[in-house]
This record gives C-alpha cells, sequence and structure tokens, in this order.
C-alpha cells in the first residue's frame, strides 16, 4: 500500500487533486482511497488531504501520519507548517516550487521533486496570480515522479471528473508530466528541516476571529507579500486605511510598513492603491 499526504490552501484544489488522484488509480486498476481534512474551511487556509492504493482492498481509516509520498500545492506552507512530518525513509517529498529539488528542505534520505505548478497553471488559465489552481500540474507531475499511477489514467480522470476546463486541465497535467524536477538524496545533500510551531493553535471562528491576526495564526495564510515602491509612495493612507488586519504601519518620514506578522497576503492594499505603488510579490 502507498499513501500520500497532499497540503495545500483553500481554493488551490488540494481536496480535488486527491478526489482525481483516487479516479486515475481506479482507472488503472487499483484499490483507492481518499477523504480530507479540514480546519478553517476558508479560501487561502490550509488544507490536507489523504490518499490510499492498494492492488488489495484497504481496512484502514485512520488519518495518514507516515506518508510514503507528501505533496506540497503550495511553498509557502513549508515555512509554517511541518508538511514533512512522518515522512517515510526514502520517501518523496514534491513541492510546487520553481527552485530545484536541491533547494527543498526535507527529512535526510528524502528524495525531492519540484515542479513549477503556479506558472504551468496560470498559463493554461486555471485561477488568478493570487491563487492559482494547481492541482492538475501537481497531478501530472506526481504520476511522473511517484509512477503511482499513469500519465493516460490522469487525463481520462482529469477529462471525466474535472468541474471546469477539463481540456485546459488536460493540457496542464501533460505539462506537469514533463517539467517535474527530481533529486535522488544520494546525488546532493539535503537542507537540514527548518524549525516550524508544531502544532500549530486552532483557528478560531465566529466572533472570537476578531482577536489580533499575530494570535491565530493567519499570516500563514498568505501566498502573495505586499511590497511597496517608496519612490512613487503619495503617503495617502490608502493602504492603512482599507487594510482589514491592521497590517500596516508607517515609519518615523511617514511612509506605509507591512507588518508581516498580520499580514496575510489578501490584496487589498495594492488594489485600493491609488498610484499603484504596490506589488504582491510570490512567497517562493
Amino acid at each position: 500500500m502507498i499513501e500520500i499526504r497532499f497540503h495545500g490552501r483553500g481554493g488551490q484544489g488540494a481536496v480535488l487533486a486527491s478526489e482525481m488522484l483516487s479516479q486515475a488509480a481506479f482507472i488503472d486498476g487499483k484499490v483507492p482511497q481518499s477523504f480530507p481534512f479540514f480546519g478553517v474551511e476558508r479560501r487561502g487556509a490550509p488544507v490536507t488531504a489523504f490518499f490510499r492504493v492498494d492492488d488489495h482492498l484497504i481496512q484502514i481509516r485512520t488519518s495518514i501520519t507516515q506518508p510514503d509520498i507528501v505533496v506540497v500545492l503550495d511553498p509557502g506552507l513549508l515555512k509554517v507548517i511541518p508538511v514533512a512530518d512522518g515522512l517515510r525513509p526514502g520517501g518523496l517529498m514534491l513541492v510546487n516550487s520553481r527552485r530545484p529539488p536541491a533547494e527543498i528542505e526535507a527529512p535526510p534520505g528524502a528524495r525531492r521533486a519540484t515542479v513549477d505548478a503556479s506558472r504551468i497553471a496560470l498559463a493554461h488559465g486555471l485561477g488568478s496570480k493570487t491563487m492559482p489552481v494547481v492541482n492538475t500540474v501537481i497531478l501530472g507531475a506526481l504520476a511522473r515522479a511517484s509512477g503511482v499511477v499513469s500519465l493516460e489514467a490522469i487525463s481520462a480522470a482529469i477529462e471525466k471528473y474535472a468541474p471546469a476546463k477539463p481540456a485546459q486541465n488536460r493540457d496542464a497535467a501533460i505539462e506537469g508530466y514533463g517539467a517535474v524536477r527530481t533529486i535522488d538524496p544520494t546525488t546532493s545533500p539535503v537542507p537540514p528541516v527548518p524549525k516550524v510551531p508544531h502544532p500549530l493553535p486552532p483557528l478560531p471562528e465566529g466572533p472570537i476571529a476578531s482577536r489580533p491576526t499575530t494570535s491565530i495564526h493567519t499570516s500563514s495564510w498568505r501566498t502573495l507579500t505586499p511590497v511597496i515602491h517608496l519612490a512613487h509612495c503619495t503617503k495617502c493612507n490608502f493602504c492603512w486605511k482599507f487594510c482589514p488586519d491592521d497590517a500596516i504601519g508607517f515609519d518615523d518620514q511617514g511612509f506605509p510598513v507591512i507588518k508581516l506578522d498580520y499580514c496575510k497576503g489578501c490584496g487589498i492594499c495594492a488594489e485600493e492603491c491609488p498610484p499603484k505603488t504596490i506589488e504582491m510579490i510570490s512567497e517562493d
């Protein structure tokens, strides 16, 4: 049996990825199982999904704590969630990242793979710049990096079960299959795994969600970081006025400063800035 754990953000399609992977495994004649785990059901919040596959009936019904493969749909999660926890020795870590696999932090002995899924997804019109829908690209990359299912089965599952743009999603998966980069742990040293708070405190809902964002860790939702180009800033304070999280302060000269511990990357400041001096930059 092979166990895979998906880590993504709400809106990226991590849950649908595990479901379509199950359909692909079924097409390949295998016995699959998939199910999600939700914390805060909100766009941008961390989401986990689980997938198992075997040649025989699967009796286990628990979450996956010791995966053979970890799939990370958003590279920003590497900094805030211990995604590699429990990864079996010699397991595979596949990350949506522009970086080469040699630069990905992973447990000693882990195989690493990367694919620039965000770029590929946007090239095929899947999602938006602030939230590319990368799930089908990741599935194509996973098919090649792991061999768990065939690319033909992935393509067939996407064409049948993708809720929108099946042709574009299929083509994105095929491009992801060809673009994935892999590295064996014996050919390159593995960077140390960074220390990540574990476990993260639960994110409260309802009225208590008005607590400071530092205390409920909504900064971990950020996929794009606002960068202020001060040379063109007029000090109009619109960014401060419209920020929903009080994530903007001011320096001694009156220029705005982003407080990253509070910012969850919603992009409202960039949208509302009259001279358009704020740029949203990828976390990766």
